[in-house]
């Protein structure tokens, strides 16, 4: 028997607290069929926002491949020389403190913000709806109409003409867009002639640029809202991140149950708000109903809240049955802004970011690694003497080209020999010297079979650096 019997169970006032009508996805059928969602654009002021975001933020992707700061595109990250260069800087893999910094601030960021706006990164400004939405559909649109119009209505001939006009748009765009991103580690100089001229010498790129095509076209061809809805585990991380006072975009169940379509000369005092017109259904990009609460397959696009103030408008009501808006406003009336988490974030956010720009502005023209080269961990000379067998590795952080000039400060009686002094590096370019430092055996017996050298680094600009390593020798 169950123990609930004859007791009221307190009800969940979590923003996840939804009770759906069959246990499916959105874009499922009830026979497990695949649903094919054609949303109907809403043209209002939070979408002509999203509009303009689309284009600024598809201009961006698409230009900094292309712009030049300081000779080289704006983001370019080449992996073959270990080099990540951002708006003029380039950062090495001995920048690794603020490649980490970089990395936490931006978690911290998602973070804060999803705690704050909710999934208004995947409304406005992610990818994959920005793509979808205003690149992959308008285009499906123009060949295709709506699928419940032109090309339902067409004869055999037409709807081959219409579908192949556009998946070759579809290719085409699919193949653009990959060769964009290839660029990035790349580079268009050397892509476009590596592609179309020499593919053949160039099998890399070009299969990266193929691979990434068909992904695109599988994504924005057939998976579509799924990966929002099912592939993408930020809608998961909601559970975590969000709180009663989270921004979400939120149906006022207060307002609009009962819900009813108005019949003419009928007595329709008894209902709410909402008509039951289903506009907040067929205009979502995920298909999914708001009035079932928040869920996992609603990403922020806001379209709901515009089709549901149109209708309200034309029935002479207030518009906001559907707003942005918190679960604590929803059940209470009251938005609470300021609460201790956003403090927390607040404060590891600033030191992240403080990290981030200390190491930046206070990063040095030069970065220097001292390496035992060889198998050796020190060598016996004929004549008694110890020889370290090293390599300098040196990484010139300036654009321009740098003459590097070593020697041994300490120990006073050790000898050093450099295989080539000045070291030129090129700019934001890595060099490397080898180093021998000679010794008499004493120097180790005496210590441990250890001694501290200190190099000293002398750029072409007067600039000097000190490296210290640990010289190995024969211990007494």
């Amino acid at each position: 028997m169950s123990t609930t019997v004859g007791r009221r169970e307190k009800p969940d006032k979590s923003p996840f607290a939804v009770a759906p009508k069959e246990d499916l996805l959105y874009s499922l059928a009830q026979d497990g069929s695949r649903r094919w969602i054609d949303p109907v654009v809403t043209n209002g002021r939070f979408y002509k926002l999203r509009l303009g975001l689309a284009v600024a933020l598809i201009a961006l992707f698409l230009g900094l491949p292309l712009v030049q700061i300081a000779g080289k595109p704006g983001i370019f990250l080449d992996l073959a020389r270990r080099q990540f260069t951002f708006f003029g800087a380039t950062f090495h893999p001995t920048d690794n403190l603020i490649l980490l910094s970089f990395g936490a601030t931006i978690i911290i960021s998602v973070f804060a913000v999803t705690a704050l706006f909710g999934r208004a990164w995947c409304g406005f400004g992610c990818p994959q709806p920005i793509y979808m939405e205003f690149v992959y559909r308008p285009l499906e649109r123009l060949f295709e109409g709506s699928r419940r119009g032109a090309l339902a209505k067409a004869g055999a001939g037409e709807r081959v003409v219409r579908l192949s006009a556009k998946w070759l748009a579809f290719t085409a765009i699919s193949a653009f867009l990959a060769a964009t991103f290839t660029a990035y580690f790349v580079g268009w100089a050397e892509l476009v002639p590596g592609v179309f001229i020499a593919p053949a010498d160039n099998k890399g790129p070009l299969v990266v640029v193929l691979a990434l095509t068909v992904a695109m076209l599988i994504d924005f061809g057939y998976f579509r809202d799924q990966m929002c809805t099912v592939a993408c585990p930020y809608g998961r991380l909601q559970t975590v991140l969000y709180d009663p006072d989270t921004v979400i975009v939120g149906y006022d169940s207060r307002r609009g149950e009962p819900r009813g379509r108005r019949v003419s000369g009928a007595n329709d005092v008894a209902l709410g708000d909402c008509v039951d017109c289903s506009r907040c259904i067929t205009t979502c990009p995920t298909g999914m109903d708001i009035r079932r609460g928040l869920q996992m397959e609603c990403i922020g696009c806001a379209q709901c809240i515009e089709a549901c103030d149109e209708v309200m408008v034309k029935l002479n009501k207030a518009p906001g049955l559907i707003r942005f808006t918190s679960q604590r406003e929803l059940d209470t009336g009251r938005r609470q802004f300021w609460r201790p988490r956003l403090a927390i974030y607040s404060v590891v956010f600033m030191v992240a970011l403080g990290g981030l720009l200390g190491l930046a502005y206070g990063r040095k023209p030069a970065g220097f690694e001292v390496l035992r080269s060889g198998r050796e961990p020190f060598r016996m000379l004929p004549n008694g003497d110890v020889a370290n067998i090293l390599r300098l590795r040196v990484t010139n952080n300036l654009h321009e080209s740098q003459g590097f000039t070593v020697t041994l400060a300490e120990p006073h009686d050790a000898h050093l020999v450099v295989s080539e002094s000045p070291l030129v590096v090129p700019g934001d370019g890595v060099g490397t010297v080898e180093l021998v430092v000679t010794a008499e055996d004493d120097l180790f017996e005496h210590n441990g079979g250890q001694s501290t050298a200190r190099f000293v680094v002398t750029t072409s600009n007067g600039v000097t650096f000190t490296k210290t390593f640990i010289l190995l020798g024969p211990a007494s």
